[in-house]
């Protein structure tokens, strides 16, 4: 067993595990089950080893979990170069350490990996509760640092105040290095778990899909606009185009979903779009949703890194989006450009692909409107009516069948969404209409305080687009034949009795909940724009606007003199402490009393004690050593023991002065 003075103080241990599990307490969700266990376990086994109630594990017994560790990691991730497995490393790190935690080299390295640990918390999240509990980690594991400094720095408030210290006067030197220092790339990237949980619009739609989607008022895009804003009848945020029907499930099918090698033009284009003309500029900020897929209206060029538009009229990014991201985008409407596009054989084979069987009646439907030579707009013009006139919008459509279509169309004829588009496209196909759905999102609540359009889960939105010769593709949205007030007003005004009927506590209908609620996602945009999306186009603007020319000369004296205000600032309130902060009142008669000794003949050496000083007066001013021994006993009961009767006996003493006392013998 090691001996006790090998081991770590009870409380340095206690401030180490505090300091692992403030670490770890967000990822836990993320770790698999048995890490969180073995590193609970590993705890109570050290802190039963400072008990002496067991030895510290021998080799072959850390040889043991060592290998289950290894073996558990494997049997748990598919991939070992990912960011789960590499935090999951980190946790496994804190398990073994803390068997062979004995020396103060050891908790250190512990408390170093725990900086680790903290810091991949900002790479699933740059929100401010995240931001606020990183903090909260740097002041824990710094106070676990202080404490290894002994039993008198381990008490909580003297290792919190020192921690709390540090952190204050590094802030000055954080926000200077935030400013100044260049906004490089990572110099490697660590792909996230692809087959984590995705939100928002997937890549293929079933009946069913977007209802789900419905029932979530978590924000998905925020956009604002250098110059005009486009009417709600044009806030269509596309992101996929599914080509693919099976009779069931609508998909990109191959060579649209670039996963599967679809052509991207990474900012360029074959097809210039003018450099003039009516067109919408604006930024989008979108949250994570572990797909490579982002949203804009139609016709859309980004000049943003790693952003690429598809044949299609869609952006995709390079890498999935995994965290916020935010990117540039100019729009040009259909209808203003000029150009006459051309439809491929290939294309043309691709959306208007059917399954061989199925929904009969809807095909024998078609039949009839491409026997009577109907073109695309007149056959599209009937379905639309079709709709307005019998069809009825709701957030629970009832169950449809295998022929979905067929079932929907002249049976239930309630639906949502992606039951109308659906439907609309598969009719048109069958009557030989190249068509093709188009999911993403419509619309959006427009925050006048920030001027950006908050756009939500709930927004989620299915439309369809057909091909109309000398025109191209045309959007167009069967859900507005039926509820216009829809794509106007938004969907909890267009069901305002079925949206959000299964939450808990209608909070959306609280409009001091819904003020609060855009009050909050305000600063959560400022949040953003400020600090996380500040990259080196903001730094450069930044420094411009500071310095008139970004140079290596301007930047070193800028840094200078920011160091030299930040010096000068701590001098000059260390002197203000220094002159504001006055000794207790026992303290200062003592000093008094000194000074009418130093008078006398008597100095007080630096740093000599009370007591000493006594002594030193009766070896050479036996005359003053009555006095001075009532003095000190006073001033030890006054400043020690907090007497007041003692403190009023040192003004009566000190009332006096030494020269009554000379002639005394003692």
């Amino acid at each position: 067993m090691a001996r006790s003075k090998e081991l770590l103080p009870r409380e340095s241990l206690l401030w180490i595990f505090a300091a692992q599990f403030v670490a770890l307490l967000p990822h836990f969700a993320r770790l698999p089950l048995w890490i969180v266990c073995a590193w609970a376990f590993a705890i109570y086994w050290r802190l039963e080893v400072y008990r002496g109630r067991r030895d510290l594990p021998g080799r072959l017994v850390k040889l043991l979990a060592i290998t289950l560790a290894v073996a558990g990691l494997a049997l748990s991730y598919r991939r070992w170069f990912a960011l789960e497995p590499m935090v999951a490393l980190l946790a496994v790190s804190f398990t073994l350490k803390n068997l062979e935690l004995v020396s103060r080299r050891d908790a250190f390295l512990s408390l170093l990996l725990a900086y680790f640990v903290a810091a991949t918390l900002f790479v699933y999240e740059q929100t401010i509760p995240y931001a606020f509990y990183g903090v909260l980690c740097a002041l824990v594991i710094t106070a676990a640092l202080a404490a290894q400094s002994g039993s008198f720095s381990a008490r909580p408030r003297r290792a919190l105040g020192l921690s709390a210290k540090l952190l204050v006067q590094a802030a000055p030197l954080m926000l200077l290095l935030f400013i100044v220092m260049p906004r490089l790339g990572p110099l490697w990237a660590v792909p996230q778990d692809a087959s984590g949980a995705r939100t928002g619009v997937s890549d293929s739609m079933a009946p069913g899909d977007f209802t789900r989607l419905s029932k979530s008022d978590s924000p998905v895009l925020r956009i604002s606009f250098d110059g005009p804003v486009p009417p709600p009848e044009q806030r269509y945020w596309r992101g996929l185009v599914y080509s693919h029907f099976d009779g069931r499930r609508w998909s990109q099918g191959f060579s649209v979903d670039p996963r599967q090698g679809a052509e991207v033009e990474w900012n360029s284009r074959q097809q210039r779009l003018p450099e003039v003309g009516p067109r919408y500029r604006y930024q989008v900020i979108q949250e994570a949703s572990n797909a490579p897929w982002l949203f804009a209206m139609a016709r859309p060029l980004s000049d943003t890194r790693g952003v690429g538009e598809t044949a299609d009229d869609r952006l995709v990014k390079k890498t999935p989006v995994h965290s916020r991201f935010a990117y540039e985008v100019r729009t040009w409407p259909r209808e203003t450009l000029t150009d006459a596009p051309v439809l491929g054989n290939a294309e043309r084979r691709r959306n208007l692909q059917l399954p061989a069987t199925g929904n009969a009646r809807t095909r024998a439907w078609a039949a009839e409107q491409r026997a009577a030579g109907l073109g695309a707009e007149e056959i599209s013009r009937r379905l639309l009516n079709f709709y307005n006139r019998s069809f009825v919008y709701t957030l629970n459509p009832p169950a449809l069948g295998a022929d979905s279509v067929d079932e929907f169309l002249f049976h239930s004829q309630q639906g949502f969404c992606e039951h109308f588009a659906g439907s609309y496209v598969f009719a048109m196909r069958a009557a030989g209409v190249p068509a093709r759905v188009v999911a993403g999102y419509q619309g959006g609540e427009w925050v006048e305080q920030e001027a950006y359009l908050l756009v939500r889960e709930y927004d989620a939105h299915a439309w369809a687009e057909i091909w109309v010769p000398g025109r191209g593709w045309q959007r167009v949205d069967p859900t507005a034949a039926v509820s216009p007030e829809r794509i106007r007003d938004g969907l909890q005004s267009a069901a305002e009795e079925e949206f959000m009927q299964d939450a808990l506590l209608p909070l959306h209908r609280i409009s001091v909940f819904n003020q609060l609620r855009l009050q909050w996602d305000m600063i959560n945009y400022r949040w953003y724009r400020a600090v996380i999306s500040f990259d080196s186009d903001r730094q450069q603007n930044l420094l411009r606007r500071l310095l008139g020319e970004v140079s290596l000369a301007r930047l070193a004296l800028f840094v200078g003199a920011a160091i030299a205000a930040g010096l000068a600032g701590a001098l000059l309130w260390l002197w203000f402490i220094s002159r504001r902060t006055r000794p207790p009142v026992a303290i200062r008669l003592y000093q008094k009393f000194c000074q009418r000794m130093a008078r006398a003949g008597m100095v007080r050496r630096p740093g000599e004690a009370p007591r000493d000083f006594a002594r030193r007066v009766r070896e050479e001013k036996p005359q003053l050593a009555e006095v001075t021994e009532r003095i000190t006993r006073a001033f030890e009961k006054a400043a020690y023991c907090e007497d007041p009767a003692a403190e009023q006996q040192l003004r009566r003493l000190l009332r006096r002065p030494l020269t009554r006392y000379r002639t005394r013998k003692v």
